[in-house]
């Protein structure tokens, strides 16, 4: 019974009327626990584990797990953290010892950390005397400025400072609203964005990551046409999108400006194609046909919980502030960055490892109305076939 939650979750779809998108909560939700299933396989941990220990917890830190943790947090898959944060905070503060910090060019790292940390239920701006986000976002210039990696620094940048509205400080050596400006003006002649301004072809995975940062600005009159023609873009190159992470990426930016890829003509075939890179041991491989991959398994989670939390009404995966979803209203740029600028620190967090909580209630509704239609059903078949006998 490995795969038990991949065999059930297919089995309630098949008598589920919930929806008629082409992925609804509960195959979506299937499938998340299906990579769940696959991830602790991989790394040898027990069922009845949480998915955030052993050789995951002990890898804490690096890409493919801190993604991992977003998206089972973010999901509400998992919420036995205590063995990931005591690892990650260990592997944070060793870097911090023995090299100074993460990485002195790629600060996409202390953005990622960013990000983990809120999930873990820590404040990233005092981790135990380190600050996060002084040494990944406000203080980086001179040799080692946001873009020194390329554009996605500031992307991930933006999307870190948004992840709970921090205040930047008078003294950084940026601003929330240079950085909204220097990634506009980095849009290509064709809609789309590529890692290095200016450099012509662009990348759907990069155009959908600047997405997602500009999500919050998407009525200032500033940047409603950079998103709608990076959206063009994207919808004109759709089908090249060879990765099951370039599909994850798109869904994710799309669910952030709150466009569901089911129910918008331009992407209706965006989640059929991300499933489509499923495999039997319920992970998703980097291209088709191919070995699941960590990583892609990762990214597909991160799509997967956008979908969901959309639907649900709830804040898209990166917005980790309290309360439901804030108005997105027409301003200008100016007034939307300032209305930013309001934490020091993160709210409800002590530095203990209790993550933010993904509200569950709809989803046992859900589940709840699915075995109900399921019990109907059969009921109504049986009733049908008691008639034929007589």
């Amino acid at each position: 019974m490995k795969f038990f939650p991949i065999a059930f979750f297919s089995a309630l779809l098949c008598l589920s009327p919930l929806s008629a998108a082409a992925l609804d909560v509960t195959q979506a939700k299937g499938y998340a626990q299906g990579i769940v299933t696959y991830e602790k396989e991989m790394n040898h941990i027990s069922p009845n584990e949480s998915l955030l220990t052993g050789s995951i917890a002990e890898n804490a830190g690096e890409d493919s797990s801190d993604w991992l943790v977003i998206g089972a947090v973010r999901y509400g898959l998992e919420n036995d953290t205590a063995e990931y944060y005591s690892s990650w905070k260990k592997n944070i503060n060793e870097k911090y010892t023995h090299n100074g910090g993460l990485h002195r060019m790629k600060a996409t790292e202390w953005h990622r950390a960013v990000l983990t940390c809120l999930c873990l239920g820590a404040d990233p701006s005092d981790l135990s005397g380190i600050d996060l986000l002084q040494d990944g976002i406000f203080s980086r210039g001179g040799d080692k400025p946001l873009d020194a990696q390329g554009l996605n620094g500031l992307v991930w940048g933006l999307i870190a400072l948004d992840s709970c509205d921090w205040k930047v400080p008078d003294d950084a050596q940026v601003s929330r609203l240079g950085i909204i400006k220097d990634i506009t003006q980095a849009q290509n002649s064709d809609g789309g964005f590529s890692m290095d301004s200016g450099a012509g072809k662009s990348d759907p995975d990069l155009t959908a990551m600047v997405l997602q940062s500009l999500a919050p600005y998407r009525e200032c009159s500033e940047t409603k046409q950079v998103i709608s023609a990076a959206l063009s873009y994207l919808e004109s190159t759709k089908e090249d999108f060879s990765t099951c992470e370039t599909n994850a990426q798109v869904i994710c930016g799309l669910c952030c400006l709150g466009i569901d890829p089911d129910t918008d003509e331009r992407f209706s075939s965006l989640t059929e194609e991300l499933v489509s890179f499923a495999n039997d041991d319920g992970g998703f491989a980097h291209e088709k046909g191919g070995k699941s991959s960590e990583l892609a398994s990762a990214q597909a989670l991160i799509a997967l919980c956008s979908i969901d939390r959309l639907r649900g009404g709830e804040r898209s995966i990166y917005d980790m502030n309290n309360g439901a979803p804030a108005e997105i209203t027409a301003q200008s740029l100016v007034s939307a960055a300032n209305a930013k600028e309001v934490n020091t620190e993160a709210p409800c967090t002590d530095g203990l490892p209790s993550p933010i909580k993904h509200d569950s209630v709809r989803f046992k509704l859900l589940l709840i109305a699915a075995l109900t239609a399921g019990i109907t059903v059969a009921v109504v078949i049986g009733v049908i076939l008691r008639r034929k006998r007589t």
